[in-house]
């Protein structure tokens, strides 16, 4: 089999969140009036990517809708709280349309948001933050689990075979979490609509970039260690652990 190797060149769709762990939780109901002011000083002050509110008993969310050429548009929720806490969404690519979002700063955007969010909720502890890339890369016309097989296990990928691994290659400060999915790409058959086609495969990737220490509530420069160390590990070191790069050899 070729050797297939990993680059940017070969993304399909790429998502970047960052995920924050908060203790005590957000309660919706609860939190109502304050998530809802908080909300719209967002709104204000960063109209690029909050747009519009979301908000039930049960929930609370700030959509943003990207348009693209072509009168191409995107709605994505790229703020949401969670049983755990709060996520922030910033889509990089998105394979469905074939563009690229340009959105700078996340770093800063994050803390400025959380201290926002510290000042409305001073009770609530910042205990993890991770950054989150969620990517498909395309292979082509190569089987992705087969790869997954040849190159991280000592299996045999039988025909229509599923692998899904998830590996934390972590260190002392930091979870490195990689989740690995294959795919296969599918495309409608205009001609006989029941009917669908394999037209190449892919591979998912996920890595959550976080802290292990979740005994202390995270400081900003702790918050930006985190991201800017995560970025680090996205741009090189996670290309090195998919080509199966050890010291510079193979």
């Amino acid at each position: 089999m070729e050797q297939f190797e990993f680059s940017p060149a070969k993304i399909d769709d790429h998502i970047v969140k960052v995920g924050v762990d908060l203790r005590p939780p957000f309660e919706p109901k609860l939190d109502h009036s304050k998530l809802y002011y908080i909300g719209k000083q967002l709104q204000d002050e960063y109209p690029q990517l909050f747009e519009s509110l979301v908000q039930s008993p049960s929930e609370f969310r700030i959509m943003k809708k990207f348009l693209f050429t072509g009168s191409t548009e995107a709605e994505v929720p790229t703020l949401a709280t969670t049983p755990r806490g709060i996520v922030f969404t910033f889509p990089k690519r998105i394979a469905a349309i074939n563009e690229e979002v340009v959105i700078d700063h996340i770093d800063d955007i994050v803390v400025q948001c959380l201290q926002r969010i510290k000042t409305g909720f001073p009770q609530k502890k910042n205990i993890r933050t991770g950054l989150i890339n969620e990517y498909i890369f395309d292979t082509a016309d190569q089987d992705a689990c087969r790869i997954l097989c040849e190159r991280f296990t000592k299996l045999h990928s039988p025909p229509g075979g599923d692998v899904r691994l998830r590996i934390n290659n972590r260190t002392d400060d930091y979870n490195r979490i990689i989740e690995m999915q294959p795919l296969q790409k599918i495309k409608a058959m205009p001609e006989i609509p029941s009917k669908s086609q394999n037209v190449g495969y892919g591979l998912k990737v996920k890595v959550d970039f976080n802290n292990c220490d979740t005994s202390k509530d995270l400081e900003q420069v702790q918050v930006y260690t985190i991201i800017h160390e995560g970025q680090k590990y996205n741009e090189k070191e996670l290309y090195d652990f998919l080509n199966g790069v050890a010291g510079g050899q193979r």
